[in-house]
């Protein structure tokens, strides 16, 4: 799993699409000589396309797990807590059944504590799933402005 997490707005989603592109390609490579030669001739041949589930969406559990990038991790976090479900639970099903995902979150534990309790339950909620899934990750990439850090 690669976990790229920044603040709101930050270009983290380009950036992930940007680097799975670039290690699909890779891998690719890696597999197919032949893409090498394609690549040449053609680069639309050498285009790949990720399945995205986006937590700004509905989204069912079966796409979420078979998705390339997940983005707005922490969205998809919230929505488990408002439904009464644990989303302890969907993190980690989501690194057992998806550990090749990139995860894109934004960071939202950061400012001012909010007032109701919720919100303060979400914020702790998120912030402990996010170390367990970047302690877990291969690589984890912090983006500002639009870089990107590889910090692990």
């Amino acid at each position: 799993m690669i976990f790229i997490i920044g603040g709101r707005e930050q270009g983290k989603t380009a950036y992930a699409m940007k680097l799975w592109e670039k290690r699909t390609l890779e891998r690719r490579k890696a597999k197919d000589l032949s893409t090498v030669l394609n690549r040449s001739k053609n680069p639309e041949a050498c285009r790949v396309t990720a399945r995205i589930a986006d937590g700004r969406l509905e989204t069912d559990e079966q796409t979420i797990m078979q998705a390339d990038l997940i983005t707005h991790f922490e969205l998809f976090v919230r929505r488990e807590m408002e439904a009464g479900r644990d989303p302890y639970v969907f993190a980690e099903r989501l690194m057992q059944e998806n550990p090749d995902a990139f995860v894109t979150a934004d960071e939202i534990g950061c400012g001012i504590v909010p007032m109701e309790a919720f919100e303060r339950d979400y914020r702790e909620t998120d912030g402990r799933i996010c170390q367990r899934i970047a302690a877990y990750s291969e690589e984890v990439h912090r983006v500002i402005c639009g870089l990107g850090m590889r910090i692990k």
